[in-house]
Order: C-alpha cells, then sequence, then structure tokens
C-alpha cells in the first residue's frame, strides 16, 4: 500500500496549513532496525488521505487529545525519556509546531468527544451511559444484554433493543458491558462488546447499530474507534501483533495499524503501513 507521507522539513513547513484542516492526530512509532525508536505525533488528513509527522523529539509521545479551538494537541511525555514515575501532560502548537509542558491542563480547554452520563443505574449499567452529540438522548447497557436510549433531560425510556450478536464461531457473546459511541448525526451507534482474546492483544468486536431501523451490522475488531464527521466512517487501531524488525529474525516488536472502516461499503481498509506501532487515535478539527 503506497501512502503520501510528509517529514523532514518539508513536515515543519506544512504545520500551519494542517493545523486548519480536519485531521486525525495519533501516536506511531516506525522502528528501527538499529538504535532506539519513540512513539512520535502523526496526523492523517480527513480531506486527502496524506500522512504527516507532527513530532520529532527522542521521547515517547502518547494519548493525544484536542484542545476545542483545535489549534493545540495534549499529550503525555517523558523528560527525559527514561525517569522514573509517570508521564508529564505536553502541548504540542499545531500552528507553530512546538512542543512544552504543562503544569496544569484547562479541562474547559480540552476537545469534548464521547460524553459520559453519570447516575442513570437502574436501567443502565455501570460506566455504560453516553450523551447523544445534540445532549438529546443517552445510550446505555442494560444487564449486559441490551442497548436503551433514553431521554436526556426527563430519562424517559425511548427504546429498548437487544444485543443477540454472536461471534463468527456461531456462538452468542455473553453479557458484557456493551460500550457505545454516537456517530456526529445521532443516527448510529457504534458498540463494543468484550473478544476473545488474550493480555498481550486486547480488542473488542464492534457492531454499528441503526437506530431507526434497530439493525445490527458487524464491523471490525480493534481498539479506540472515533466517528469521523460525515457519519458514516471510523477510524481505529487493529489489534496488535507481533512482527519481526527488517533484516532480523530474531527480534520480534508489537504492530499495530491505523485502520478506517466504511460503514456504507462494509470495507476496512489500512491507512499506516509498515514495521510500525499505531495507536490513539484523536480527532483534531
Amino acid at each position: 500500500m503506497k501512502q503520501r507521507v510528509i517529514f523532514g522539513c518539508a513536515g515543519v513547513l506544512l504545520i500551519a496549513s494542517l493545523a486548519n484542516a480536519q485531521q486525525v492526530v495519533f501516536s506511531r512509532r516506525v522502528y528501527q532496525v538499529r538504535g532506539r525508536s519513540f512513539q512520535q505525533l502523526w496526523a492523517w488528513s480527513v480531506a486527502d488521505g496524506t500522512l504527516a509527522q507532527l513530532t520529532n523529539s527522542p521521547r515517547d509521545h502518547t494519548s493525544p487529545i484536542c484542545s476545542a479551538d483545535g489549534r493545540d494537541v495534549f499529550f503525555d511525555s517523558w523528560s527525559p525519556p527514561d525517569p522514573p514515575g509517570p508521564p508529564r501532560r505536553w502541548t504540542l502548537d499545531r500552528t507553530t509546531g512546538v512542543e512544552r509542558p504543562l503544569k496544569v491542563v484547562d479541562l474547559t480547554k480540552v476537545q469534548r468527544g464521547r460524553e459520559p452520563v453519570p447516575g442513570l443505574a437502574p436501567p443502565c449499567d455501570d460506566d455504560t451511559a453516553v450523551a447523544s452529540p445534540d445532549r438529546s438522548r443517552v445510550a446505555c447497557t442494560a444487564n449486559g444484554e441490551e442497548i436503551v436510549i433514553l431521554d436526556f433531560d426527563t430519562h424517559q425510556e425511548i427504546a429498548r433493543i437487544p444485543f443477540q450478536q454472536h461471534y463468527l464461531s456461531g456462538e452468542p457473546y455473553p453479557p458484557w458491558s456493551l460500550q457505545s459511541s454516537w456517530s456526529p448525526d445521532g443516527r448510529y451507534l457504534l458498540v463494543g462488546t468484550g473478544a476473545p482474546t488474550n493480555s498481550t492483544s486486547p480488542h473488542l468486536d464492534y457492531f454499528v447499530l441503526d437506530l431507526p431501523t434497530e439493525q445490527w451490522t458487524r464491523a471490525f475488531s480493534g481498539n479506540n474507534p472515533i466517528w469521523l464527521p460525515d457519519g458514516t466512517r471510523v477510524v481505529f487501531s487493529t489489534e496488535r501483533d507481533l512482527a519481526s524488525l527488517p533484516g532480523s529474525s530474531k527480534h520480534k516488536v508489537w504492530v499495530a495499524h491505523l485502520a478506517l472502516y466504511d460503514y456504507a461499503t462494509g470495507a476496512v481498509r489500512l491507512l499506516t503501513s509498515g514495521v510500525s506501532n499505531n495507536e490513539e487515535p484523536t480527532l483534531c478539527r
């Protein structure tokens, strides 16, 4: 798969123009045969599929999230690369490319994404209630087996839709705290359920629920999905797997890729390639 990639000096020069476009920002490590590599911040353009490297500092950059105005990307990092203790919160200015550590993150300036709603048990299972983008409805899981739609203000039940989906092997999924995410227009729910896995490669199986028709569609398996603004496509990270470093059959590294799911066609395609680890996508407007 061929990808257009912006890097080096050209990438620095284009940061200002990229800051004005919708991008999926994510953490990416491109492994090297020799020497140490780090998780850096990269961006995938929603408009044209261009990949651009945003940082190139000798330390990891993880857990990115954008500011509400789209100017900054907040992320976790360590300086120096291997200190004891937890990482610090940093910020990247998307216009200038400058990174700086933060003492405090003003949560009012962070872009609002999936919005949990507390205090709805019952009927909602713990930590499953999430508000629709227009804050008119709430979706949650009931007894690990149903999706319940409630009025946001009155908490009155609007709909109750059984999950009743099956593994590819044909076995039904057991009750689980289904994780839901609303599409931008509020028509669809992306619903994740526990998948058979081992502790080294966790992921969820995802289904799309068309709320007007109450029809389910199997989508993909992976992690950290985000809806794109068109309301029919989802970017996610694939489940990770071990791969050999180029030129070495002895050294294995963890590899995961950024992928795009299209609900209209049912197709999934990779957005990244090579021996690299791509994770934690977030949408910057």
